[in-house]
Formats: C-alpha cells, structure tokens, sequence
C-alpha cells in the first residue's frame, strides 16, 4: 500500500505533463491550424452598405391641445391617457379638460367696468368731432360772409368797376367770383395732406399761367398792410355803375357851383343896389343886406371849394384805405378761422382716435378674456388617441410638466397632444462619424420592437443641419444630428413611444468582395487579414473600401474563395487558454521580423530536434 501512493501520484503527474504538451501543441503548431480557428470564405457579390440606429416612433402630424389661460390656473378634471376619441366624441363635443375658471371670471368682471367707461369716452369723442365740424364750418360761413360785406362796401362806396381795379393793383380777390375761388382754395389746403397741397399749388400755378389768376400764397404775401396806395387816379375813372364816392363827388361839385352862381348873383344885386343907392334910390341898409349877403356867398362858395378839395385830396383817399382794409383783414381772419378750425379739428380727430383705438384694445381685450372662459372647458377637436404632454418633448420635459388633476397648468402648455395615426415616422440620432453617409432621400428599412420579423420600408425625410444641443448639455463630446424617418403605408399596431431600430441603406455595391469586419487587423493606419495557406494563417496586408456593420470591402489583397480566419490569432490564443499573448503588435510576415506561424514552426522544429 505504501508503494501503491507513490505510483499513483506518479501517474497523475505523467497525466498533467501529456495534458500540458497536448496544450503547448494546439497552441504552437496546431493553434494555426484552421481547424482550431473559426474561417470565412471570401465573397463575391452585391453589397449593401447602411447605417443602423435606435430611434422612437412617432406621428409625424400631431394636434396638440394647449392652454389658453393667460394666468395659471389648475386642472379640475382630466380625461383618461389612451382614451380613442371617436367622431361620435366629436359631434356630442365631449369634455377632455376642465379648468378652474374662477380667477378669469373675476377679471371679466372688473374688466366689464372700464369697458363701459371706453365706451362712453368713445362715443363722446365721436360726437365732439362732429360738433367741432359743425362749428367750424359756422365759423367759415360767418368769416365768409364778413369778407363778402366787405366787399360790397367797397364796390358800394367806388362802384364795381373802379374797386376791381383797385383790389387788382392790390392783387386781392377783385369779386365776388375771384373771392369764392379765393375761399374755397383756403379750405381745401386746410383739409389737405402735404402731398395734395403740392399738386394743389401745381394746379393753382398752372391756373394761374392761363387765367392771370394769382395763387393764394402770392397773393397773401403780396399785399403787406403797411403798403399804401394813391387812390386819387380812381377817382377821376367813370364806370358802368358808379358808387358813393362818385355821388359824393358830384354833390360837392354841384354845391361849388351852385355857391358860385349865387356868388355871381350876390354881386350883380350889389352892383345893381350901388347904382340904385347912388340915385338915393335905395336906402344904404339894403345895399349892407346885400353886401352881408355877398360876403355869405362867397363864404358858401370857399367852403364848398375847400370841402371838394378835401374830398379829393383826403377822405377819398381815407375812405377806399379804410374799406380796403377791411376787406384785406376779412380775408385774412377768414385765413385764421380756416387754420384754427384745422387745428381745433385735428385736436377733436386726435381725441377721437385716442379714444376708438382703446375702445378696440379694451373690446379686444374683453373679447379674449371671454374666449379664455370658453377655453377652461376644452371638448374633443377631433378623433384619435389622447396623449397627455407633448410628445415631441424630452422626458424630463415632461416630468417637470406633469398632466394630472390639480396640476397647475400655465400659458401655451401643452395638456395633450393627439397624434394623428395615419402618418407615422422614426425619429432618430445620427452619430457624427455617419452623418457624412446620410442624404435626404435615402431609403430605409424600418424594424419595430412590438412586431418582430416585420419589416417595414421608409425614407430619410429630414435631417438637421447642427447637432442636437440638448444631448450635448451632460455629454459634451456626443455630437448627434436628430433625423426624421417617414413610414410608407399606414399600420394600425403601431402606436407612438414604441421603439424601432432603422437602417439607413447609404449605398449599394454591385460586385465586390468582401469579409467581415472582425476579420481585419488595423495596425498603423495599415489593414491586415489572416488566410489559411495549407493549413496555416498567413498575415497579408489588404486594401479596404466601405463597409456595415457586419461586412467590409476587400478592393485588394485577397481573392474570392480564399478562406480568412474569424478570430484573430491573439484572440484565439487567449480562448483556448495558451500562452499569453505578446503585449508588441503584430508585425506583417514581409517585414524585418517574422511572423507568428513562422515563430510557432520554428519553435516547433527545434523541439523535435532536441
């Protein structure tokens, strides 16, 4: 029995040391052998080059429900999430949400107050402008009217003739014609614009050219007050009708000459009362009545000369002054009258304005706040699946606005969104080492979660321009660019929120080879591939072009039917428990050093040899 241990353990060592040799064989000379390692025979053929992502289905057409409160307001009642509106819902108008509408009631209220006060600032300004209107054109007509006595005293105390000459030389409205013209040129610049006041003075002025008739403007500057005018020619001008002034004229002139006949009178009676006198024919007091008699006519007859000269020389001169300048001061307050009435006017169109445009700003707003009663009951728009929040928002979004009853809700807020089914699409995340590939346009096939084995077709719809900054906010080094896929067809199973993966097809090769992509080795911007050679795995550099996720181009290198290994022999080495690996890259079999089959053969031979 004591011999019998040592023999056993004798035994169990001899059994480790073959186990340990067997080991050391597969991993020098028989771990090249292509029956330890997994290989894959070079294809020849189409290849379809994509890009695989995890996107989010969604309706690509969503009518959101959102609130229309101006203040916040809390949710009284809440339709069930998943609730199917039918158009039965739709026609009965079903209540979806219901809001607390007390605080909108109480602003309705106190609003109600200064809207009636509007209201009646409103209409008063509208009836003050239509007093200031009427006014102003009894003020006009008054001015207009002072103006025309005016000038039928004037053509009264001359006659018409010789005044049109004078207001001619004076260059004013000459009659009653000329000073209507003259008065209605006045209003219209008062109730012009800028604009229509140069075409007016373009009118006048062309008027002017073929009627002589002077524009307003000239006409006011041409007649300055101080300017005095010799009247004396007019008097001496004979007319069709003649005035005071000719009467007037004519009465002095036959005063004088009525006093210079009885002066010629009075002194043939003295000569003749001297001769009878002389004779004592007479007594000497009648001669002195006829002397006294004489020096009263000759009196008459100075006075009469001095009054006619004075007549001519000043108060005819005075009296065309003083109804020249009484008609020139009528036209000029009928100028003033027109200006302040446009300025008074404007003032009452100001007032009326101010007025209309907050009696539509408080009629506005009345209106709004009406419209936010109604909309504190919102009832079904139209059919389809109840979402609460906004679907198209991120999920801390819309945990931090969460949909529920007594939440408080705020302005424009999405409560719920009803995704409309018909259209629906994948939104997904291009990472920017692949958003060179992507176009808008390409195809794609659409794989859903809760339909295995269904695949569905689509196309690149949209794609973003800059990154998607809200990934970036806690990775900044992830830059993806949000891209939207359309579904074709319209699929009744498919709700939004569902996951999907799509892939992109980004090209298509006709006839190339290809491996797959864990079949090359890229060391130093160089591309490796191991082939089985009689039975060992030969290092050859190869030349790749694009690839997928599961295959890449060979353009070089290798040729259809050869067989490359799977797994790289590191790797292969280390699952089957052999040595360990070399830390140092692997060099290429043309290179200064030698291969790794090489170094396992030679290792191999040298112990047979020993």
């Amino acid at each position: 029995m004591k011999k019998a241990k040592p023999s056993k353990k004798i035994i169990i060592t001899a059994g480790v040391c073959a186990l340990a040799v067997a080991g050391w064989w597969s991993m020098s000379d028989g771990g090249s052998k292509t029956e330890k390692v997994p290989t894959f025979i070079v294809q020849r053929g189409p290849l379809e080059i994509n890009v695989l992502q995890g996107g989010e289905i969604r309706a690509l057409q969503n009518y959101e429900v959102k609130s229309e409160i101006e203040i916040p307001t809390k949710i009284l009642n809440l339709i069930p999430e998943g609730y199917m509106i039918t158009e039965e819902d739709v026609k009965d108008g079903k209540v979806l949400i219901e809001l607390d509408n007390t605080d909108v009631k109480s602003k309705i209220e106190t609003h109600e107050i200064e809207f009636q006060t509007t209201v009646s600032s409103y209409i008063e300004a509208d009836e003050n402008r239509e007093i200031q209107r009427s006014e102003n054109q009894t003020l006009v007509r008054d001015m207009k009217q002072v103006a025309m006595f005016a000038l039928m005293d004037f053509e009264k105390y001359l006659g018409r003739d010789v005044t049109a000459s004078i207001l001619k030389a004076a260059k004013l409205p000459a009659d009653v014609e000329a000073f209507e013209k003259y008065a209605d040129t006045l209003e219209t610049q008062a109730n012009s614009t800028p604009n229509s006041e140069a075409m007016i003075a373009k009118k006048e002025k062309e008027a002017g050219e073929k009627d002589d008739a002077p524009a307003v403007k000239k006409t006011l500057a041409a007649m300055p007050p101080s300017e005095m005018i010799d009247f004396s020619p007019f008097l001496e001008q004979k007319g069709e009708s003649d005035g005071e002034a000719q009467q007037k004229l004519r009465q002095l002139e036959d005063d004088m000459l009525l006093h210079r006949s009885e002066l010629a009178l009075a002194k043939q009676k003295v000569e003749s009362t001297k001769r009878l006198a002389a004779k004592k024919f007479v007594t000497a007091t009648l001669l002195e009545n006829d002397e006294v008699s004489l020096d009263k006519v000759e009196l008459s007859v100075k006075t009469s000369e001095t009054a006619l000269a004075l007549y001519k020389k000043y108060e005819f001169s005075k009296q065309c002054a003083t109804f020249l300048a009484a008609y020139r001061e009528a036209l000029n307050k009928l100028q003033r009258t027109i200006r302040a009435n446009r300025s008074r006017m404007a003032q009452a169109e100001t007032r009326f304005t101010t007025a209309k445009r907050r009696y539509e700003m408080e009629l506005a707003r009345r209106e709004n706040l009406e419209q936010q009663l109604k909309a504190c009951v919102i009832k079904a728009p139209q059919a389809g699946l109840v979402a609460y929040g906004d679907l198209n928002a991120s999920a801390s979004y819309n945990y931090n606005n969460s949909i529920e009853e007594g939440a408080t809700v705020r302005l424009r807020q999405t409560l719920l969104t009803i995704p409309d089914m018909s259209q629906m699409g994948v939104r997904v995340n291009v990472h920017e080492s692949q958003i060179k590939k992507v176009k808008i346009g390409q195809p794609v096939k659409v794989r859903v979660d809760a339909e295995p084995g269904k695949e569905l077709d689509g196309r690149v719809a949209e794609l973003a321009v800059l990154p998607d900054s809200s990934s970036s906010r806690y990775t900044p080094n992830l830059k993806v660019y949000p891209c939207t896929i359309h579904i074709n067809g319209y699929h009744p199973w498919m709700k939004p929120g569902m996951n999907a993966k799509v892939e992109i097809i980004v090209n298509q090769l006709a006839d190339v080879l290809y491996v797959p992509v864990q079949s090359i080795e890229v060391e130093q911007d160089h591309h490796y591939c191991y082939v089985n050679k009689n039975g060992t795995l030969e290092r050859r550099e190869v030349s790749t072009g694009l690839f997928n996720d599961e295959f890449i181009e060979v353009r070089n290198g290798l040729q259809g039917g050869e067989a490359v290994a799977l797994a790289l022999p590191k790797k292969a080495e280390t699952d089957m428990g052999g040595q360990q690996p070399s830390s140092k890259p692997h060099e290429p079999d043309g290179g200064g050093g030698k291969g790794k089959a090489a170094k396992a053969k030679e290792k191999d031979v040298a112990m047979t040899k020993s």
